[in-house]
């Protein structure tokens, strides 16, 4: 199989946010994430580039999708009737 150099490869793009952007998304405090990193509770994957911390947002994403309890109620009336 041969490889051709002018097909792009496909890029995959990681979303980066702070803690706002993370707190927004969980509902989590910051400083409860900031709590989290200074005892190694490893909730969520974190990144430290000079003085900023950033979580990768589509992995926090992930993580809350696998750590799910239950499920989302579904009302009757919005289910279509199937035949």
């Amino acid at each position: 199989m041969e490889h051709n150099r002018n097909q792009a490869s496909p890029v995959v793009r990681r979303r980066f946010g702070g803690e706002i952007e993370v707190e927004t998304l969980t509902g989590i405090s910051r400083r409860t994430l900031q709590k989290d990193r200074l005892l190694n509770r490893h909730r969520f994957p974190w990144y430290k580039v000079g003085r900023k911390v950033l979580y990768d947002l589509d992995e926090v994403e992930a993580i809350i999708r696998r750590t799910a309890q239950g499920g989302a109620f579904v009302s009757p009336a919005s289910q279509v009737p199937t035949r």
